[in-house]
């Protein structure tokens, strides 16, 4: 797999990396916010590294059988 040539930018925030969803984001101090506020920024403006969409037909592996 080829990596991108441009990684999104990160940011940190209790010991966990998440990228920016865009290059234009402002990080702001997330330590100087509350837990609460800084969680809140982190949903609306970033993803967990490592994310991946689940694959749709999982959890059915016992209900399809090919004879």
């Amino acid at each position: 797999m080829a990596q991108a040539k441009n990684p999104m930018p990160t940011v940190t925030f209790d010991g966990k990396v998440y990228s920016l969803r865009s290059r234009k984001t402002v990080v702001p101090d997330l330590a100087a916010m509350s837990r609460f506020e800084a969680l809140t920024w982190l949903i609306r403006n970033a993803y967990d590294r490592g994310y991946g969409r689940p694959a749709p037909l999982a959890g059915f592996g016992g209900a399809i059988t090919v004879n």
